[in-house]
This record gives structure tokens, C-alpha cells and sequence, in this order.
């Protein structure tokens, strides 16, 4: 009987395991458990932030290093501000990836970025992020949790386009597709970083796995 309700609660933890995708961390940083890395909350945190009207330079789609008030820069430029982001005590900080061997088109969820937009968020090909920005908080207790600051527009990845270096990944947030562009174009960037910012992570699923064994302790001493 023991073993069969063991069982039975072990299915059950990887199900939620399975379901859980995003926990709210607090301090504007969102934990992504299934590919293990957490996003700022801010989506255009070089904006907010006050560093892209602090360092703005060049006019938009002027060259790698162009930085537009608005959060905007080129892909370089974008690359710098997010190797060099310290926030909420971690400073490891980078552009979201497009994943190994990335493809190009709609429906790819291979990239961060691609997994945020269709399966954390839900959003379908050909319509825009802001249809759906928010997610349910994953954590024990959490509710309806939604990011800030979301452009539907493109957002620059991490990766050069290995046949022409001039190019590099980019993700469209207005229409789910993930493509190619030049270097020197003016795009948005949201700040990731691996693995998670819980010193002591208890996701749902772990805290009912817990509880169910303290339980099937107690049957079983019950049976002895």
C-alpha cells in the first residue's frame, strides 16, 4: 500500500513539475524552471533604468553602437549593456539566446526567447507579446503575475549569424518570428541570466511531495 501511494505522489510531483514554468522571485526577476534561467521583469530595463538616455548615441539604424533613448540599440551595443547589467546582486547577466543550432520562422521555441513568447506566455504566430503578458506565478501561494515593460517589436538575441558576422538573431515580439538583421539596427533587449536567484527554491511541487511523504509516514506507522 506504502509503495503504492508513493508512487502515486511521484507521478503526481512530475505532472507539476511538468506544468510549473515561471516562479515570481520578487525584485523584478522571474525564474524560468524549465529552462532554468531567470529574466528581469523589465523588459526594456535600459530604459527605465535611465541608461539608454544617459549613453544614447548615434541616430536609430546607424551602426552596432547606436543607443536610442527609448531603449533601442544596435546589436553591439545591446551585447555591452547586458554583459555589463549588475542587478539584484548578480551581475552574469546577458541577451536572451536563440539556442543551439537556431532556426529562423515562425513557431520556433528552440530560443529563449521563442519558449517565453509561445509556451510560458501562450501567444500564437502572427500576433503581438502584448496579447499576453502575464502568467501564473508558479510559486507556493503565487497568483496572476505579469511583465512590465514588453515591446512588440524586435528584440535582439545573443548570436551572430555565423555565414555574415555583420548580421545577428533577432526575435520579433509583434509576430512570434525569429530571423536574421544587420548589426547596425536599432532593437530592444531583455536581460537573462542562468540558473535561478532562489537561495532555497520551493516550488509547489517539491512542497507537496514533502508534505505527502510526512503523511504516508504517518499510515505507515499507523499499519505497523
Amino acid at each position: 500500500m506504502f509503495k503504492h501511494t508513493l508512487a502515486l505522489v511521484g507521478l503526481s510531483l512530475i505532472t507539476l513539475s511538468a506544468n510549473a514554468a515561471l516562479y515570481d522571485r520578487g525584485n523584478g526577476l522571474i525564474y524560468d524552471d524549465v529552462l532554468d534561467i531567470t529574466w528581469l521583469q523589465d523588459a526594456n530595463y535600459a530604459y527605465t533604468s535611465g541608461y539608454a538616455a544617459a549613453n544614447a548615441v548615434g541616430s536609430p539604424h546607424s551602426g552596432s553602437t547606436n543607443i536610442q533613448a527609448d531603449g533601442r540599440m544596435g546589436w553591439g551595443a545591446a551585447k555591452t549593456w547586458a554583459d555589463q547589467l549588475s542587478y539584484g546582486g548578480y551581475d552574469d547577466w546577458r541577451l536572451a539566446s536563440a539556442g543551439n543550432s537556431p532556426t529562423y520562422g515562425y513557431d520556433v521555441t528552440t530560443g529563449e526567447l521563442g519558449h517565453m513568447f509561445y509556451n510560458n506566455l501562450g501567444n500564437t504566430a502572427a500576433t503581438s507579446i502584448l496579447g499576453n503578458v502575464s502568467f501564473t506565478d508558479a510559486t507556493l501561494g503565487g497568483g496572476t503575475q505579469s511583465f512590465v515593460n514588453v515591446q512588440s517589436d524586435a528584440y535582439w538575441l545573443g548570436e551572430e549569424y555565423a555565414p555574415d558576422i555583420g548580421h545577428a538573431l533577432a526575435f520579433n515580439t509583434n509576430n512570434g518570428h525569429q530571423h536574421t538583421n544587420g548589426k547596425w539596427y536599432s532593437h530592444y533587449s531583455w536581460a537573462v541570466r542562468a540558473g535561478d536567484v532562489s537561495s532555497v527554491p520551493v516550488p509547489a511541487a517539491a512542497w507537496l511531495f514533502g508534505t505527502a511523504l510526512l503523511g504516508l509516514a504517518g499510515v505507515k506507522r499507523k499499519h505497523c
